[in-house]
C-alpha cells in the first residue's frame, strides 16, 4: 500500500459539507431504517450459485418477489466469471437492466439500496488496460452502482477526492461525528441526487468463500438480529501505515461504543495474538493476519485496511472474505490500490451507528467518505442492535380466499406504545394505506394471488427501526377490477 500525498482527505471544505448535511438530517422528519421491501436483490441468471444465494437471501430476509431482479452477465471464455468488467458492459449488462426492471415494476421510488448476489465482477475497469490488472482509477462494482454509472474523473477516484453525501463524519481529527441517517431519510433530502448504496452478499469466485459457507453466514447473521450481542470492539494498533491512517478515529469511536450496555471497546497495540472473549467488531491494518481472530459473533464487522483485500485477481495480501469465514457478518476491501487513504475505507464510527440500531448497509455508508473503490461484502440488512418489532395482521389469515371488502387491523409489536408507532400497509409492493386500520375492497384488484404487507416503525428510536408482517391471500370476486 502506497501513501497518498497532500492533505485533501482532511479538507475543511469537505468537513463543512459533511456536517452541514448531517445537521439537515437531524432536522428532517422521522424516517425508517432500511427494510426488506426497500432492497433490490440482483441475481446473475447465468450462474446457478448466484440464483441460489440471491433467492435464498430474499426468502430468508422477507424481500418481496418483485424486488428480485435477474440480469445476465456471461462468464468468460474459460467458463469463469471475470473479476473485472468494462464500464460499457457494466451499463449494458447490469446498471441499465436493473434500473429498467425496477421502473417497469414501479419500484424506483421505493428501492433504496441494492444487494448483489455472488458471481458478479468485483471491479469496473476505467480502461481496457485495467481489465487484466487493477488500475488506480478503477471502481468497485458497488462504487459504480453508488455513482449511478456517472463516472468521476480517474484522478478524483485515485486520490479519494469524492465526497459521499451519505458520509456523516468525522472528516478531521478532533471533529465531532455527525448524525447518521437512514437511507429513507437521505432520499427525502437528496431527491434525484441520492446515490445507490450497494453491497455484495458474498464473493464465491477465486480466493473467496464457498457457496455453502456464504449460505451459513447469512443464516447466522439473520439469527443475530435484534439480540443486542455482548462483546468487545477491538481496535488494533500496529506500526504500519495501514493502521495509523485511521487510528485517529479510534478514541472517539471507542467512547461512543462504551455508551452502549453490554459492549466494550479496546484500543490495543498487542494484536499479535487474537484477543480473548467474544468480539462484535475488529479493525486493524495489515497485509495479512496470522492467526486470525475466530471469536467474531454473528452481526459483527471486521476488516484489515489493506490495498488488495478485494482485488481477487492478485494473489498478494489477505482477502476480505476470510473475515466472513471467521464469523463476521460483513467486511470490505478495496479492488485497486487505495494509497492508504482513510477516506476510502469504513471509519471506526460504524460500530456506534450499528449499536444505535442502523442496518449494516446504513452504518457502512455513513462511515465511508469515498466509497468508490470499496467492495462491501455481507448482509446489508443485518441489524444486531435494533429493537425487535414483530407486528401481526388481524382480520385475515395466510391462504385465505377473499371477496368484497375486508377489514384489517394491526396487532402492535410487544412493548411498542401506539403513540410511537407508524404503520404503512402495502399491497403487491405498493403503499395503499397508513394507520392501524385498513378497509381493503378486494374488488379493486384482479382475481388471483396477492401479498399484503404491514410495515411498522418505531418513531422514537434513533435509527427509526422497522418490522413487518406479510400474508399471501387469494382474491376471488369473479369481477372486473374497479378503476
Amino acid at each position: 500500500m502506497r501513501i497518498a500525498s497532500g492533505r485533501f482527505a482532511e479538507s475543511l471544505r469537505a468537513a463543512g459539507a459533511a456536517f452541514a448535511l448531517a445537521a439537515a438530517f437531524a432536522a428532517a422528519p422521522a424516517a425508517l431504517a432500511l427494510g426488506p421491501h426497500e432492497l433490490a436483490v440482483v441475481v446473475n441468471a447465468e450462474s446457478t450459485d448466484s440464483v441460489i444465494l440471491g433467492t435464498s437471501y430474499a426468502r430468508l430476509r422477507g424481500v418481496p418477489d418483485e424486488n428480485v431482479v435477474r440480469v445476465s452477465v456471461p462468464a468468460g471464455t474459460n467458463g469463469v466469471m471475470p473479476i473485472a468488467i468494462s464500464r460499457e458492459d457494466f451499463e449494458a449488462l447490469v446498471w441499465n437492466p436493473v434500473r429498467e426492471a425496477l421502473a417497469a415494476r414501479g419500484l424506483e421510488g421505493r428501492v433504496l439500496a441494492w444487494a448483489y448476489s455472488c458471481d458478479f465482477p468485483a471491479r469496473v475497469a476505467a480502461s481496457a488496460e485495467s481489465l487484466d490488472a487493477p488500475g488506480t482509477g478503477d471502481l468497485s462494482l458497488t462504487g459504480a452502482t453508488f455513482v449511478r454509472a456517472q463516472w468521476p474523473d480517474s484522478s478524483v477516484v485515485e486520490r479519494g477526492g469524492y465526497d459521499s453525501p451519505l458520509f456523516a463524519g468525522p472528516a478531521i481529527e478532533g471533529a465531532p461525528a455527525g448524525k447518521a441517517a437512514s437511507f429513507d431519510q437521505s432520499r427525502a433530502l437528496l431527491l434525484e441526487g441520492m446515490p445507490v448504496p450497494a453491497m455484495m452478499l458474498a464473493w464465491t469466485g477465486e480466493r473467496g468463500q464457498t457457496l455453502d459457507a456464504a449460505l451459513d453466514s447469512m443464516e447466522r447473521t439473520a439469527e443475530a438480529d435484534c439480540t443486542s450481542p455482548h462483546g468487545t470492539v477491538w481496535f488494533a494498533l500496529r506500526e504500519d501505515v495501514r493502521s495509523s491512517s485511521r487510528a485517529w478515529q479510534y478514541e472517539a469511536a471507542a467512547e461512543a461504543v462504551r455508551a452502549h450496555e453490554g459492549v466494550e471497546a479496546v484500543i490495543s497495540s498487542a494484536d499479535s495474538e487474537p484477543p480473548d472473549g467474544a468480539l462484535v467488531g475488529y479493525m486493524t491494518g495489515a497485509r495479512t493476519l496470522d492467526p486470525l481472530p475466530r471469536n467474531l459473533l454473528p452481526g459483527s464487522y471486521a476488516d484489515h485496511f489493506t490495498s488488495f483485500a478485494c482485488a481477487f485477481d492478485l494473489a498478494s495480501q489477505m482477502k476480505a472474505p476470510v473475515w466472513l469465514d471467521a464469523g463476521a457478518s460483513a467486511t470490505s476491501g478495496t479492488v485497486a490500490e487505495p494509497y492508504a487513504i482513510w477516506a476510502k475505507f469504513p471509519s471506526a464510527r460504524l460500530f456506534a451507528d450499528l449499536m444505535d440500531g442502523f442496518t449494516m448497509a446504513e452504518a457502512l455508508y455513513a462511515s465511508i467518505r469515498c466509497p468508490l473503490q470499496i467492495l462491501p461484502l455481507g448482509d446489508p440488512l443485518s441489524k444486531p442492535w435494533a429493537p425487535r418489532l414483530v407486528p401481526a395482521i388481524e382480520g385475515v389469515e395466510a391462504g385465505s380466499v377473499l371477496a368484497g371488502p375486508v377489514a384489517l387491523r394491526i396487532r402492535p409489536p410487544e412493548g411498542l406504545p401506539e403513540a410511537q408507532m407508524r404503520c404503512t400497509w402495502m399491497l403487491d409492493g405498493a403503499a395503499v394505506g397508513s394507520g392501524s386500520f385498513l378497509l381493503w375492497d378486494t374488488r379493486s384488484v384482479a382475481d388471483g394471488r396477492h401479498v399484503l404487507r404491514l410495515v411498522v416503525q418505531d418513531r422514537a428510536a434513533p435509527a427509526r427501526p422497522q418490522g413487518f408482517a406479510s400474508v399471501a391471500v387469494t382474491v376471488r370476486n369473479g369481477e372486473t377490477p374497479r378503476p
